[in-house]
C-alpha cells in the first residue's frame, strides 16, 4: 500500500511538473508577431514626418507618460512613477532612446512583443502593470509610428530603479504563470473608420480605461471581465465607473466627457489624483476628433439628462452643515454652486455621488494644488483639512456633502475614515 502511495504522489508530481512547465513555456512566449507595415531603412522625408505625428498621437493615446515620466524632473521618458499594488511597488521603467538604461537597442519587432504581450528582449516577462493584456490588441502601424516616434526622442540618462515586490511576486519568472492564466493572445484589432469601433480602440486597447475603472479577480488580481468598467478602488482612490447607465446616473453627457477629457474640468468635477498626468500627458494633447470618439463609445451616443441635482437623502448633519459652511462654502458656495474657472460645483460634483466616500475623504485631507489645466481652464488652491478634522468631524462632513448632492446616505463612520484614511496612505 505504502509503494503505491508513493508511485501515486511521484505521479502527480510528474504531471504536475509538466503543467506548469507547459504553463511557464506559454505564459514566456511572445506569440507571432505580425510583419512591420513600412520598411523603415526606406522612408521618405514626408512618409517620415506623417508617421512620427502619428506616433506622437500613439503615445499620447496610449498614455505612456503618465507611468513612465519622472516625478523629479518631469521629463516624459525617463522613468521613476511609483506603483502600488498589493503585491509591492513598481516603478515605470525609462523608455527614452538610451542604449544604457532605456529602449535604444530595441528594433520596431521588439517594442510590439513587449507592448502587446509584455515581453522584452532578452525573454525578460514584463509585469502586467504594463498594460499588455489591454494594449494585446494594438495595430502593428500604431506600434511602427511608435517606435519611430520614441527612437527620435532625446536620450534620458537616467538608470530604472528596482522593484520592491514582495515575495512570492518578486520572482519575475512566475509572471509567466500569470500570463499563461489571464494573458490575452495578441491580437490586432479589427479598425474601421466607424466613430464608436475607434472609441472602442481608444478606450479598450491604447488608453486601457479598463485597468484602472473595471474591478480586480481576488485569486490573481486579473481585470475582471465580467464587471466591465464597474468602478474599483486603486492606489488609494476610487476610479468611478464608466458604463453609460453609471455615466448617465451621474449626470454626465457626451459633450462634458468631451471638455473632461481635454480641459480636465466639467460641471462633474475636475481631474485629481492619477488622472491629473492623464490629463497633461495625454487626453489634453489628443486630437479633438479622438476624444469624442472616446466619449461616443463610453456614452454609446446615449441622449444623457446632463448634470442634475439630486434629492437629499435623509435628514442632514448640522453639525456637517456648521463645518461645510465655515470650511468649503467660501469658495463651493451655500448651495454648493461653485465658481465658474476656479472652484467646482458641489451640487453637480460627482464625488459626492460615487458608492465609496474615500475620494471624497482625501480631496478633504490633502486639499489641491493650485494649477494650470489644459486649454485655458485653471484650478485655485484648496486646502488641506488633515491636521484641522477629527475622523468623527470628517464623518459629518462627508456624510452632509453625499446626503445633499450625491442621493447618497449619511453612513460614514468615523471608524470607517480611519479605515479609509489607512488604505489612502498605504498607497503612497
Amino acid at each position: 500500500m505504502a509503494k503505491t502511495w508513493i508511485k501515486g504522489l511521484g505521479a502527480a508530481a510528474a504531471v504536475g511538473a509538466l503543467v506548469a512547465g507547459g504553463m511557464y513555456l506559454y505564459g514566456s512566449a511572445s506569440g507571432d508577431v505580425p510583419p512591420a507595415t513600412v520598411d523603415f531603412a526606406k522612408l521618405g522625408p514626408q512618409e517620415f514626418d506623417t508617421l512620427y505625428r502619428r506616433g506622437e498621437q500613439v503615445f499620447r493615446g496610449g498614455d505612456c507618460a503618465a507611468c513612465h515620466s519622472s516625478p523629479a524632473t518631469g521629463a516624459e521618458l525617463a522613468g521613476g512613477v511609483p506603483m502600488v499594488t498589493p503585491m509591492g511597488t513598481l516603478y515605470g521603467s525609462n523608455i527614452s532612446p538610451s542604449k544604457e538604461h532605456g529602449i535604444g537597442g530595441w528594433t520596431a519587432d521588439d517594442l510590439y512583443r513587449a507592448v502587446a504581450a509584455g515581453m522584452a528582449p532578452g525573454r525578460k516577462n514584463l509585469y502586467p502593470a504594463m498594460p499588455y493584456a489591454s494594449y494585446h490588441q494594438i495595430t502593428r502601424a500604431d506600434v511602427d509610428a511608435l517606435w519611430v516616434w520614441l527612437m527620435k526622442q532625446p536620450a534620458v540618462e537616467v538608470a530604472n530603479k528596482p522593484s520592491e515586490m514582495n515575495f512570492p511576486f518578486n520572482i519575475r519568472p512566475a509572471v509567466a504563470m500569470w500570463n499563461a492564466l489571464n494573458r490575452p493572445a495578441a491580437k490586432e484589432f479589427d479598425m474601421s473608420v466607424d466613430e464608436l469601433v475607434r472609441g472602442k480602440y481608444l478606450v479598450d486597447v491604447l488608453g486601457h480605461c479598463a485597468e484602472c475603472h473595471s474591478p480586480r479577480t481576488k485569486a490573481t488580481f486579473a481585470m475582471d471581465g465580467s464587471r466591465y468598467l464597474e468602478g474599483n478602488t486603486i492606489e488609494g482612490s476610487y476610479a468611478p465607473a464608466l458604463t453609460p447607465d453609471a455615466l448617465s446616473e451621474r449626470g454626465w453627457t457626451k459633450d462634458d466627457l468631451v471638455k473632461f477629457f481635454r480641459t480636465g474640468l466639467s460641471p462633474q468635477g475636475v481631474m485629481t489624483f492619477r488622472m491629473s498626468s492623464v490629463l497633461e500627458h495625454s487626453t489634453s494633447r489628443m486630437a479633438e476628433a479622438d476624444v469624442r470618439a472616446m466619449a461616443a463609445y463610453l456614452t454609446q451616443n446615449r441622449e444623457m439628462p446632463g448634470p442634475k441635482l439630486k434629492a437629499a437623502e435623509g435628514q442632514t448633519s448640522v453639525k456637517g452643515e456648521n463645518l461645510y459652511l465655515g470650511l468649503c462654502a467660501g469658495c463651493h458656495g451655500v448651495q454648493g454652486q461653485g465658481q465658474p474657472h476656479s472652484s467646482v460645483p458641489m451640487s453637480t460634483n460627482t464625488t459626492a455621488m460615487f458608492p465609496t466616500p474615500i475620494n471624497l475623504i482625501r480631496v478633504i485631507r490633502e486639499g489641491v494644488h493650485e494649477r494650470d489645466l489644459a486649454h485655458g481652464e485653471r484650478m485655485q488652491t484648496m486646502p488641506g483639512y488633515a491636521d484641522k478634522l477629527s475622523n468623527e468631524e470628517m464623518a459629518e462632513l462627508v456624510n452632509y456633502m453625499r446626503q445633499t448632492w450625491g442621493g447618497r446616505p449619511g453612513d460614514v463612520t468615523a471608524a470607517q475614515v480611519a479605515e479609509h484614511v489607512k488604505t489612502i496612505e498605504h498607497s503612497k
